[in-house]
Formats: C-alpha cells, sequence, structure tokens
C-alpha cells in the first residue's frame, strides 16, 4: 500500500513522490528527491523501526541491476540533507555500519491508497492508466483532509472514464468513514430531468448505511432537494412541501449547501458520470460547487464526454474550461492507449505471458487504442474461436492473417454479428431495452417486447453473467410498493447500435408502447417528472400531439425551477416536432412555443427576445391570428424601448391599429389596455391614455373572465403606480398575480414571467411611496433573497438597483451606494460565463439615484458626474421611463446648483424642473419640484417667492398621500416662514414634519438597519 506519511517535521507523500516540509503557513514546501532517491526513503519509511540491511535494499530497488553497496551512502547522504539529519545525531534515519539502515522518525500514516497493482486485482485491469489513477488518488486524500476537490474526466466513448473511477471507488473503502454517492446521467433527445443525476446520488445515499444522517440534513438543510425526492414525499408527507413551490427559487444555493453539510465531517466522494448528457440546472450547480472555497471533505469527480459538448453546444464545455484555468478543477482528459499498454492488457498485466508483436498490433489498429472497442473485439474474438483467454492472457488460436480477415470492420458489425446469432426472445429483449433508454427496468420493458416480467429478467440476467452488453443497476421501487430490477447498458455504443439497427415502423411501435406502459403505470399527476422520457417515446413513436403535450408538462418542470436553458432547449424540441403537426395544428402550436420563447427571453431582458417577436408578429399576421399578433407587437414594442425608444413607436401603434380587427371585445380590450399602458411608459404621460386604459379595465370587469383583468389589471397598476395612485395599484398589481399564479400554468405560462416582475417591483415600489418604509423592504430583500439563490445575479442587481431608491428616501446614502454600483458601473459577474443583462433605464435609475446618496454625503462633484453620465445616456439613446426618471435627475441637479450658487442657471433649472413635473399626474415629484424651486428661492434671498413655490408644494400634497414629498415640503415651508418672520407658521409646518418624519420611522422595526440612519439625518432635515 502506498501512504501519505507524516513525520513531526516532514510529510513524506507517497503519492506525488516528493516531501513536504512544514514552515508554519498555510502552504508546506516541496522538497523534491531524485526519483531512486525517493525510492530509499519509501523503503525505509515502509519498514520503519527495522534494520535494512545493505543487501536487501539492493535487490528491492535495483532488480536485475548489479550495484555497488556504496551506491547506498550517497543516496542516504541526501536524504539526510533534505530533512536536515546529520548522522551524529540522526532523528530519522540511523546506520548501523557494516550492516544497513533503519527508519527510526516518528509517522503517523494517513488513509492509506492501494497501489495501481491492487486496484487491478480489484476494480480490473487499467493497463496504462496509472498516472491518472494516482491523481484522484492524491486528490481524494487531500479531500480527506479537508481541502476540497473538483476533478472532470474527459474523453471518448469507451476510453475508460468509467472503469478510472470505478477503480477509485474500489480502493475508496480504505479511507476512514468515506461515504460514496453515484448519480448517471441519461441519455436523452435535448435536456433531461433538472438535477437527475445529482437526485440519483443523493437517492442512493437516502438508501444506503448513511441514510438517517443523510435524510436528517436534507430535511434541515435543503427542503428543495428533499421536495424532489420521491421516497421522501412519501415518509416524510406532512414536513414536506409540494415540490412545485420549493423548487422554484434556491436549488443551487440548497445544493452547494447540502453537500459542503455532508462532508462537514466524514469525506464524501461525488461522482456524477456521463454529464455531456446532462441538463443545463446541473451544470449550473457544479458551477457552484466548484468555486465554493469554504473547507470541505468533498471530492467531486465528473466524467463526460469532449465531442459530445463540442456539437451539441452545452455549456459544460466552457464551463471545465473556465474552472481549469481559474484553478477551481482539474482535468483528465484519458487518450488512446499506448500500444505499450494493450501489450499488457493481452498479457493479463504487467508480469502476464506476452502476446505476439503481430497479435499487439493487430489489435491495436482494430481498436484505435479505445479500451471499450478493445473489450468488445477480444470478446468477438474469443466467440469465434480466433483467439482465447487462459487465465488472464490472450493468445491467439489460428495465423495472423486468418484473425485480421475474421475481425469485423466497425462494431456494428460484431454487435449485429451478436444479434444474429442470439435467440429471437434474447433479441426482442435487447430491441425493447435499447428503445427504453440506456437505463430501463423490467416493469416498463417487458411488456413493449411482449413478455412477462420473469421471462425477460431472466434473460437479462443470462445477459449479465455471459455477455459486456448490460449490467445490473439499482432497483427501482414502484408506485405500489413493488420493486424491479434495473439494467444500464455498458456503454451507449451498445445501444445506440441495438437502437439503429431496428427497422423504422417496428421502433416507432416500441417507443410507444412503452410510453402507453409508462403512462399506465403512473397517473396524470405523478407524470411531471417523467415528461421529457414520455415526450421522447411519443415523438419516436411520431404521436406528435401527445409528445407536445409532455414537452408542456416538461417546460412547466423547468420554469418552477428557475432552469432558463433547460426551458430553451425543451421550447427548442417543441419547434422541431411542430413540424411535423398538420397544417392548423402546427400554426397554432409553433405560435404558442414562440410566444412562450419571447415571454422567458423578456423576462430575463435577453435581447433575443426582439427577433423572437418580430417573427412571432410575422408568423401571427401570416396566418390571420390577430390576437396573437397584437400581443406579440406589443411585446416587441417593449423590448424595442430599452434600447431603442423612437423605434418602439411604430409596432405600438400598429398594435392599436390593429385591435380594431379583434373580433372578441375582451380580448381587444385586453390590447388596448396594455397598448395604452406602454404608451404611457415610453412616451410620457398622457391623460387620454390613461383614461382610455383605465376604460378597458372597467369593460373587462363587467363583461371579462378572470384571467383577462387579471392581465389587464397588471398593467394599469403600473400606470396608477406612476400617477400617484399607490394603493390602488398595489391592490391590483397583488390581486392579478395570485389570479395568475393560482392558475393551471398551460393556460399563463407566457403571462408568469412577466407577471412575476411587475409584482415584485410593484409590490415594493407603492409601499415606500406610501411611507411604509418596513414593508417596502421585506419585498425587495425577499425578492433578491429569492433569486440569490437560483442563481439569477442579473435579477439579483436589478431588485438591488430598486431597493436602492428605497434607501434614498429613508436617507441611507451608504446603501444607496451599495446597491447602485454593480449596475452603475456596468461589472461582470467573475462566475458568469457570460456579462449580467442590467436594462439602460436600471442603470440610469442607478447612476441618478447614486448621485442623490453622493450628494447626500456631500460628494458633489462626484454626484454631478452620476447626473450628467445619465443626462448623457437619455439623450444618446431615449429609453422607456426616461421621462419619469428624469424628474428625479433633475431634482438633483438643482439641489447641486443651489450650492454653487449661479442663480440665473438654478432659478431656471428648477423652473424646469416645475414645468415637467407638470406635464405629470404625480404629485410626489409635482410637491418636490416646487419645494426644490422654493430652495432656490431662499439661497438667493428672496423668501417671498419660496413662500409662493412653498405653497404650490402643499397644495400638490393636499387630498393625496404622497409622504415622500410632504416630509421634505414641510422642512423647507418651516425655514421660509422663519425667513419671512412668520415664527407661529414655521413651528406648525416644523410641527408637522415631525409628525411625518415620525410616522416613517415607525414604519420601520427598532434594530432595522435603515431606522437609525433615517432618524438621524431626517432629524437634521428638520432643523435645518
Amino acid at each position: 500500500m502506498a501512504a501519505m506519511v507524516e513525520t513531526s517535521a516532514f510529510r513524506i507523500d507517497l503519492a506525488n513522490l516528493c516531501v513536504w516540509r512544514r514552515n508554519g503557513s498555510a502552504v508546506d514546501e516541496r522538497l523534491d528527491l531524485p526519483p531512486r532517491t525517493f525510492d530509499v526513503l519509501r523503503y525505509l519509511a515502509e519498514n520503519t523501526g527495522r534494520l535494512v540491511s545493505h543487501d536487501e535494499l539492493l535487490t528491492a530497488l535495483w532488480r536485475d541491476v548489479h550495484v555497488q553497496p556504496e551506491v547506498l551512502k550517497r543516496h542516504i547522504l541526501a536524504i539526510r540533507n533534505v530533512l536536515g539529519d546529520p548522522s551524529s545525531n540522526p532523528r530519522f534515519i540511523e546506520t548501523q555500519r557494516g550492516r544497513g539502515y533503519r527508519f527510526i522518525g516518528p509517522i503517523n500514516s494517513f488513509a492509506p491508497m492501494l497501489e495501481a497493482s491492487e486496484v487491478v486485482a480489484e476494480s480490473g485491469l487499467l493497463a496504462g492508466r496509472d498516472e491518472p489513477l494516482l491523481m484522484l488518488q492524491t486528490s481524494l486524500q487531500l479531500a480527506a483532509a479537508r481541502e476540497r476537490q473538483a476533478i472532470f474526466v474527459s474523453g471518448e466513448p469507451g476510453i475508460g472514464k468509467t472503469a478510472l473511477v470505478q477503480a477509485l471507488v474500489a480502493q475508496a473503502r480504505h479511507i476512514a468513514g468515506l461515504v460514496v454517492a453515484q448519480g448517471h446521467c441519461i441519455e436523452g433527445f435535448g435536456g433531461i430531468e433538472p438535477y437527475y443525476p445529482v437526485l440519483e446520488a443523493l437517492g442512493g445515499l437516502c438508501s444506503g448505511p448513511s441514510r438517517a444522517s443523510t435524510v436528517r440534513t436534507l430535511m434541515k438543510v435543503a427542503p428543495a432537494w428533499a421536495a424532489q425526492m420521491a421516497e421522501l414525499r412519501t415518509e416524510q408527507r406532512e414536513s414536506l412541501p409540494l415540490p412545485i413551490d420549493v423548487a422554484r427559487s434556491c436549488m443551487v444555493r440548497e445544493g452547494t449547501n447540502l453537500f459542503d453539510a455532508l462532508a462537514a465531517e466524514r469525506p464524501l466522494l461525488l461522482v456524477l458520470e456521463d454529464l455531456h448528457w446532462s441538463d443545463y440546472a446541473t451544470v449550473d450547480l457544479l458551477s457552484a460547487l466548484c468555486r465554493r472555497r469554504s473547507a470541505s471533505k468533498l471530492m467531486l469527480i465528473v466524467t463526460y464526454r469532449t465531442e459530445e459538448l463540442g456539437s451539441a453546444g452545452h455549456p459544460l464545455q466552457q464551463l471545465v474550461h473556465d474552472l481549469v484555468v481559474r484553478k477551481y478543477c482539474h482535468e483528465i482528459e484519458l487518450g488512446p492507449l499506448p500500444e505499450p499498454a494493450i501489450a499488457e492488457i493481452l498479457a493479463g498485466g504487467p508480469s502476464g505471458v506476452l502476446a505476439s508483436d503481430e497479435f499487439v498490433q493487430l489489435i491495436t489498429e482494430r481498436s484505435g487504442g479505445n479500451p471499450l472497442f478493445i473489450e468488445l473485439i477480444l470478446e468477438f474474438l474469443q466467440q469465434h474461436g480466433i483467439a482465447e483467454r487462459i487465465d488472464r492472457h490472450w493468445r491467439l488460436l489460428v495465423p495472423i492473417s486468418r484473425a485480421a480477415f475474421a475481425t469485423p470492420p466497425t462494431l456494428g458489425r460484431i454487435l449485429e454479428a451478436k444479434m444474429d446469432e442470439m435467440p429471437h426472445e434474447a433479441r426482442r429483449v435487447l430491441e425493447a431495452a435499447s428503445v427504453a433508454g440506456l437505463r430501463f427496468d423490467t416493469a416498463t420493458t417487458a411488456p413493449a417486447a411482449e413478455m412477462d416480467e420473469q421471462s425477460f429478467e431472466a434473460i437479462c440476467e443470462v445477459f449479465v453473467r455471459n455477455t459486456c452488453t448490460i449490467r445490473r443497476d439499482e432497483p427501482v421501487p414502484l408506485r405500489d410498493g413493488n420493486v424491479v430490477q434495473a439494467y444500464v447498458f455498458k456503454h451507449a455504443v451498445f445501444r445506440q447500435v441495438l437502437y439503429d439497427r431496428i427497422g423504422r415502423s417496428r421502433r416507432a411501435h416500441l417507443h410507444r408502447a412503452i410510453g402507453d406502459r409508462l403512462e399506465e403505470m403512473y397517473p396524470p399527476d405523478k407524470r411531471a417528472e417523467l415528461a421529457l422520457q414520455l415526450a421522447q417515446h411519443f415523438a419516436a413513436a411520431r404521436d406528435w400531439m401527445r409528445a407536445l403535450d409532455y414537452l408542456r408538462s416538461a417546460l412547466r418542470v423547468a420554469n418552477s425551477r428557475f432552469a432558463r436553458r433547460d426551458v430553451m432547449v425543451i421550447l427548442d424540441r417543441a419547434a422541431e416536432l411542430a413540424t411535423n403537426l398538420p397544417d392548423d395544428a402546427r400554426t397554432a402550436t409553433e405560435l404558442e412555443f414562440l410566444e412562450r420563447r419571447g415571454a422567458i427571453q423578456a423576462a430575463t431582458h435577453d435581447p433575443k427576445a426582439r427577433d423572437t417577436y418580430a417573427q412571432l408578429a410575422e408568423n401571427a399576421s401570416r396566418q390571420g391570428h390577430v390576437d396573437v399578433q397584437c400581443r406579440a407587437l406589443l411585446e416587441l414594442a417593449y423590448v424595442i424601448s430599452w434600447t431603442d425608444l423612437a423605434g418602439s413607436r411604430p409596432p405600438l401603434d400598429q398594435a392599436l391599429a390593429l385591435s380594431e380587427n379583434q373580433s372578441d371585445p375582451i380580448q381587444r380590450d385586453v390590447t388596448r389596455g396594455r397598448a395604452y399602458a406602454r404608451r404611457i411608459w415610453g412616451f410620457g404621460w398622457n391623460m387620454d391614455d390613461a383614461r382610455r386604459c383605465e376604460e378597458a379595465l372597467a369593460r373587462l370587469l363587467t363583461s371579462g373572465d378572470g384571467l383577462s383583468v387579471a392581465r389587464a389589471q397588471l398593467y394599469f397598476g403600473m400606470v396608477c403606480l406612476v400617477s400617484t395612485r399607490y394603493r390602488e395599484a398595489y391592490d391590483l398589481v397583488e390581486s392579478a398575480y395570485r389570479l395568475l399564479s393560482g392558475t393551471p400554468r398551460n393556460e399563463v405560462e407566457a403571462d408568469l414571467a412577466r407577471a412575476f416582475w411587475i409584482r415584485h417591483v410593484g409590490a415594493g415600489w407603492s409601499q415606500y411611496a406610501l411611507g411604509d418604509f418596513g414593508a417596502a423592504w421585506k419585498e425587495f430583500d425577499a425578492s433578491i433573497a429569492s433569486f440569490e439563490k437560483s442563481g439569477d445575479a442579473g435579477a439579483v442587481r436589478s431588485f438591488q438597483v430598486y431597493r436602492a431608491t428605497l434607501r434614498f428616501y429613508a436617507m441611507d446614502f451608504e446603501g444607496v451606494l451599495q446597491d447602485c454600483a454593480p449596475a452603475a458601473l456596468g461589472l461582470l459577474d467573475d462566475d458568469s460565463a457570460s456579462p449580467i443583462r442590467v436594462l439602460p433605464v436600471e442603470r440610469r435609475i442607478a447612476l441618478i439615484f447614486g448621485g442623490l446618496a453622493k450628494a447626500g454625503l456631500e460628494d458633489k462633484r462626484a454626484a454631478l458626474d452620476s447626473f450628467r453620465a445619465a443626462e448623457m445616456e437619455m439623450e444618446r439613446q431615449p429609453a422607456h421611463l426616461d421621462w419619469y426618471w428624469r424628474l428625479p435627475l433633475e431634482w438633483g441637479m438643482v439641489n447641486l446648483l443651489i450650492f454653487n450658487g449661479d442663480r440665473s442657471t438654478t432659478l431656471t433649472r428648477a423652473k424646469h424642473l416645475c414645468d415637467l413635473a407638470a406635464q405629470t399626474s404625480e404629485r410626489t415629484w409635482q410637491a418636490l419640484a416646487w419645494e426644490a424651486h422654493a430652495r432656490a428661492a431662499l439661497a438667493f434671498d428672496d423668501a417671498a417667492e419660496a413662500i409662493d413655490h412653498v405653497e404650490k408644494a402643499l397644495a400638490a400634497c393636499a387630498g393625496a398621500q404622497v409622504p415622500l414629498a410632504e416630509l421634505r415640503v414641510q422642512a423647507t415651508a418651516a425655514v421660509a416662514y422663519e425667513a419671512m418672520g412668520d415664527t407661529v407658521s414655521a413651528t406648525r409646518h416644523t410641527r408637522e414634519g415631525e409628525t411625518i418624519r415620525r410616522q416613517l420611522a415607525d414604519s420601520l422595526s427598532e434594530g432595522h438597519p435603515l431606522r437609525q440612519r433615517f432618524e438621524q439625518r431626517s432629524g437634521l432635515l428638520l432643523a435645518v
């Protein structure tokens, strides 16, 4: 056995063939010895306390080589120099003159690891893989010492990835307390169940010796993961929430916390195989696990096929490259075996009987050095009497020329020849199994093979014993409590060759039979997790409508888990399948899935949404679907308005004009209400548009259905939000979101992403505008936390910007800068493969409120720079809601000009601010505009004009709930009346301002992070 040997001051690393000297820092110093010198040290350390004679050392280390005993002195001297071990007073190596040497240093052996030769004996032949196995062993030792490890093992199919990993697993039992969890990806048509291999690994832990502790940890640390596991949902029904609720936003965060918890005390070896078939959500989790820097006894091993990633555009390739560059993981890329390794395989091991050079060369040429191909070829040769295996070594039974002639040209031919030799029932078993997938079970597959489960299982067991085609897998528990045996093809090449040789009609029949059987086994409400599998089977059976229905179900599951990239893969597959439908059905389905794609892209601020909605509008127009065309044009206008306000007007106007052609008055009102709301958001307040929008909603409330009302409420609620109707905005948005989120998802899938966003922004915004800082903080904080858990960094930054506006009114200027910095600076996420998308409007909000906060902290030059940056962007690239956010920008500029003392410019800009506010129905900003104008007049000693402006500000506040403005208006009114000598009025306004200030402060609980700063700074405001 090899071990990591530790002395008091050194570690003798028998895996990396070096010595580590402890120097008191976090990183030990590596000391390299010449290979032969290290061999001497190793041999002595392995025989510590025992006298090793010169002859024994020479025999052990210089086998078949004649050297003089004096050579040992040179190596011992080199060891003493490295260890600082004088011969006169040795601490490690004692010399017995004329006899030999004894290692006397104190040694503590870490968990031992098997030598490669010992692994061969336990796990099968691993010729040519000593170095990668040694790397895995070393990493496992480091992980056991609380230094987390991640290894990605790549290579072509059959190259030996699984064999290498399983060799490590076989010897992992020698690590004290080690727990092994293994999961495998299943081949799919373009995406599988999110987190499938991870859930499989956890399922293994939950059924193994560590079941109790694993279940406790799952329930405590990762309830969302626990809810995905059928066995726990059955056993813990009362304590687990429904999976569709809990899985929405916390899978990645809980996943990383879960594995850290599982590997906190005991080493955990997590093996995830065939990740080239993984869903994208699993890739996101891998990224988070590898980038985690906390100490942990976790070792992660991932295997995948390199060429599969390149052809499919899978993000795992980019992830691995980034992780390797950043030194978050190590990569082992397995290549073809060289000829000497193939010779060792044929010999049965390093010391076996050598095969002829011609035989070695033949196998090398035919296999290309692929271990799996070698195994198949040798098996084929053995079956045909061309070669035989005696003990462990191989030899030819015929002349080499005949062997070369008899070798099939392809593996497909080999497998087909084997299939032809099989009994009819055996072929039926493998045919049905290949259609079921890489992994199959008797309950699902036996009916497709037209066999009972017992007969099917008996034939599978013959294959397990006598061929390399399949192997046993973990039994599958059924809903009725029974357990059936599962099997898995040893390599996908087997399954693919078998699958390809089945005729098209026969293949479709088998797929339909398996799909029907799965539907029979699982009731409709239990099929969500099988949706992709069922969709694959019915698509292959050319039952397009059923396949698309299951893709819709799979889409709902992926959306509920925020697996956005998996959503796109499913949408791609749906678009592909829809082309097979009859004309009428195809048109409607293509429009449906295109609209769903646009909704997801728009909700995630993906610029591709523009092309998607343009295509949707064009397709709907060509097919005469006016309702769909109107929706597409409205969403197209919105997406364009992110960066090109003028360009958004034509599709907006076109949608309004097209609404005249909508035959359904309900849909017509929905279109018009949204169009008027969009026009206000984009091009400024318009009383007529607001009235028409409200009238459309009123008609819908009278005659429309609930969903149409909810859709209209969402948009009118946002109109109310920018026109002082804050309470109404909150009620409308909340009501609409509750109705939409409680509706079956297939009816509102395209609405939910936008509704979720509007609700989360609108709720917090309306609450702080009403003066309820505490409730608004909870809304924004909860939104940010949920998006952080789901790994959506773009949404996190967006909501941080909106939370910053609350922080400003609560006078937490430092917090404003903290929340605004990422969006204002346009920072990229270091852990992301692509830049986080921040909309221009959100960057402008960040610049404006960051400037206001800097002014509040008296950094006026920096504030001016922020304001000018926002102003330049608005002029260069107008976007939606610029008209609204220009109000706080102009207010901030007026405040800076007051300090600069330029009377003419200050008063001109203050008047301009009042004119802009007067064009809106936003009384908060009307009052603040006149309040700023009043302060400008006071700054230039015109108290009478200040009083006039104050009265207008107070009039704007009258009859409206605008506490954010009224607090400042009352403070400025007090100063203005004091300047006029009217101390009674000044005192009254101070008192009224104090009442408002106290109400705002009381909306924050005692100890809230905002309360202390607000009370301090708002008190100073009223004291001026």
